[in-house]
């Protein structure tokens, strides 16, 4: 949704189908047998040498594309790893998933790091090959020396042999679940491999200790490490504890809030618990969002330990979570704040209370209101899950690029990371998955078993699926993208369809199925997604929105193809009127509009009276039967002659063309001038329509001619211009700001 596809852009076209032809060769070594490995000291010396040049790094002024490769989905290995049976590499046939096997692997490199992790590895009989490991953590998170180094051994399960696109040979691992390292000190590992791997004489004190120097130079994975040793080496439960304490202080810092309280829970005797853990096991619940628990623990804290001003802040933090998430009152000014910074991460709760998930039929789960909401209410301001900013990514050097092979989607922007995101997320807090894993997912069959060997069972291609389905393009603010859209033009006659390399998942406003007519609308606010009522919905409504914005002109099929990815078909009531509109009626309707934009573009001699007669032809392209149909084509030009009859002060006209371009968004509106001017005046919506960044405008441009025309209607004409201000920008706090300066 929202997000920047570019499957359909020749210069993308061209460099997947290279891949594809790269993949299909590949595919026809399936099965074969490799007899001419070469020497392990060769690829050794030519990987080396390859890091050696990637080490003087690209020129600043070279602009280069990053490419994610999404293969054919195969299943991850839910067997336990004493249930496999050793294979070696020489046993391997190319382009096969070994299943029921294992392999113990070396490390004989230093790693690099592309969209994979890899390295020179090599099997029990001396045969090195290359490892490619996906979906590790960043670079600036966990450093490839951490993953991958010299002598580091592991344990392969159900290995994936394949030919790379230079013809070398590799072992591919897409699932992190699929990879066991081992400890130096692991008695699975062979003993001609041992030696060099085994670390004496360092016991839990020293090891802690070089963790406490990791940890102050922020080398948060080399701390996890030392600290993880440094509970292994432990002689007495004090040692376990204090290194347990220590790693719950990294696990915070690397984004494992789970992992950093199940360490806090270990660190301290229950029934004595120390002051660090106390506060460590409420930073952690912090961070999972369970803030009731989180303040139970620091008022246990504060008793324990009067003094500790820490927790006093962090407690009147809490009250503020807690206070959102009951009330949904938001400080939205400091949420801009927040945003920025780089990424716009926001300190704040999520509030659901008016809707739930419920059985939609015929469309899986939607989400539904739980009591009676009024147009402009906010229904929803949720925490992402997960969240990928790539908004400045135009002004660097760098595209990031995710290609899916069998689904021939490409995907510029922060997808390619999102995956990576979610399945490490996933890998370090189980509790997630199921959660995550039961959003839409198409005919994907997902894993029967969670955990293995005491680690989380997680499937990169159910993540992709799922991410690719659900995922939200997301500009920093929608206010940022309002402004932007509007800065040219108030009468708004340009497009709203924005496409955004910045992407993330919102677990319960991924549930909100498609219309192109909806009923609420999103807006972000960094990592918060704000989903508002854009009309008056009665309790148990079932919510919609938009995937794919309307596109005008756009024949049934066409609409109906631009929705093929979700696998569904759309019969919202514009869908209905676009299946019975002949393609004679969308041509004459185009041949039409553009005469008209013309004219509105270059306004000469006659200009008004013109623009009536084609916007009157214009209007006979549509059925008459329904006052409150969607007229795609024709808000705009009204709107933009609305505002031209307000400049040349022509206020009755004004007001006609303005209420006109509202009407033709599905809105039903009583006004009182222009229409039956011998009543009282009157301005009231009765219906609302599509909430687009248009109808602020309008009715801020209403307004001002009310100004003149019928002083006592501009406050309810400054009322629905608010209103429809927060259905677009998610709040409206700041709606004197832009609509002061406008007037």
């Amino acid at each position: 949704m929202d997000i920047k596809d570019v499957s359909n852009e020749s210069k993308y076209i061209g460099y997947l189908k290279q891949l594809q032809d790269a993949a299909e060769r590949a595919a026809r070594r399936k099965g074969q047998a490799v007899r001419d490995h070469p020497p392990s000291q060769q690829l050794v010396s030519s990987f080396l040498m390859k890091l050696m040049a990637a080490s003087y790094g690209p020129r600043s002024d070279e602009n280069t594309i990053a490419t994610t490769q999404v293969p054919a989905p195969y299943p991850p290995c839910i067997g336990s790893v004493n249930d496999l049976d050793p294979i070696m590499i020489s046993d391997m046939r190319l382009e096969t998933h070994h299943r029921g096997k294992k392999i113990m692997l070396r490390v004989l490199t230093p790693p690099d790091r592309m969209t994979a992790v890899m390295a020179i590895v090599e099997d029990e009989k001396g045969i090195a090959v290359l490892l490619q490991l996906y979906h590790q953590p960043e670079e600036t998170i966990v450093p490839t020396t951490e993953i991958l180094g010299p002598n580091m051994v592991c344990i392969l399960k159900e290995p994936f042999f394949k030919c790379a696109t230079d013809g070398t040979y590799s072992l591919r691992v897409d699932h992190p679940s699929d990879m066991i390292r081992l400890d130096g000190a692991d008695d699975r590992i062979p003993s001609h491999w041992r030696p060099s791997t085994v670390i004496s004489g360092e016991n839990s004190t020293d090891l802690r200790k070089q963790g406490n120097d990791a940890v102050q130079a922020k080398k948060w994975a080399e701390a996890l490490r030392l600290y993880s040793s440094a509970i292994r080496a432990g002689q007495n439960l004090e040692d376990r504890q204090l290194a347990f304490l220590n790693r719950s202080l990294v696990n915070l810092n690397l984004d494992r809030p789970k992992q950093a309280l199940l360490d806090a829970e270990k660190a301290t005797n229950p029934a004595m618990p120390s002051e660090k853990s106390l506060f460590r096991k409420a930073r952690a619940l912090y961070e999972l969002g369970d803030y009731q628990r989180s303040l139970e623990v620091l008022e246990k804290l504060t008793q324990l330990f009067p003094d500790n001003k820490a927790a006093s802040s962090e407690k009147d933090r809490l009250h503020e979570r807690l206070n959102e998430q009951r009330t949904g009152e938001y400080k939205f000014k400091q949420m801009y704040k927040q945003a920025e910074k780089t990424p716009p991460f926001i300190d704040c709760a999520t509030f659901s209370a008016p809707v739930e998930i419920r059985e939609s039929p015929g469309r899986g789960k939607g989400l539904f209101t739980t009591k009676a909401v009024s147009a402009g209410e906010l229904l929803l301001c949720e925490k992402a899950f997960s969240y990928s900013f790539a908004g400045d990514e135009q002004s660097t050097k760098q595209t990031k690029m995710l290609m899916n092979l069998a689904t021939k989607r490409i995907v510029v922007g922060g997808q390619a990371r999102l995956l990576s995101l979610i399945v490490q997320k996933l890998y370090h807090n189980s509790s997630l998955s199921a959660e995550f894993g039961d959003l839409h997912h198409a005919d994907y069959q997902k894993a029967t078993v969670l955990e293995t060997d005491g680690t989380p069972v997680v499937d990169s291609f159910l993540v992709e699926k799922i991410n690719s389905l659900n995922c939200f393009g997301a500009p920093r603010t929608s206010r940022e993208s309002f402004l932007k859209a509007t800065s040219s033009s108030r009468d708004m006659t340009g497009g709203e369809d924005f496409k955004y390399t910045t992407s993330g998942i919102w677990l319960l406003a991924s549930r909100i199925n498609h219309s192109c007519v909806g009923n609420c609308r999103r807006s972000f606010i960094g990592d918060m997604q704000i989903v508002r009522a854009t009309r008056d919905l009665p309790a148990g409504t079932e919510l919609f929105f938009c995937y794919r914005l309307p596109v005008p002109f756009e024949s049934y099929q066409e609409t109906q193809k631009g929705l093929n990815h979700w696998g569904f078909t759309c019969d919202c009531g514009l869908c209905l009127r676009k299946k019975v509109t002949s393609r004679s009626v969308l041509q004459r309707r185009k041949v039409l509009a553009d005469d008209l934009q013309r004219l509105l573009d270059h306004p000469g001699s006659g200009y008004e009276a013109k623009a009536s007669r084609l916007m009157k032809a214009l209007e006979k392209t549509y059925p008459t039967n329904n006052d409150c149909a969607i007229r795609l084509e024709l808000w705009g030009p009204y709107f933009a002659f609305g505002a031209h009859l307000l400049k040349n002060n022509q206020l009755n006209m004004a007001a006609k063309m303005i209420l006109k371009g509202l009407e033709a968004l599905g809105h039903s509106i009583a006004a009182c001038p222009p229409n039956d001017i011998t009543d009282s005046p009157r301005l009231e919506v009765e219906r609302w329509g599509v909430a687009n960044d248009a109808v602020p405008w309008a009715f801020n441009n209403l307004a001002n001619v009310y100004d003149q025309l019928a002083p006592g209607l501009c406050s309810a004409a400054e009322h629905y211009a608010e209103v429809s201000y927060a259905m677009v920008v998610g709040e409206k706090e700041t709606w004197p700001e832009v609509f002061s300066s406008s007037s």
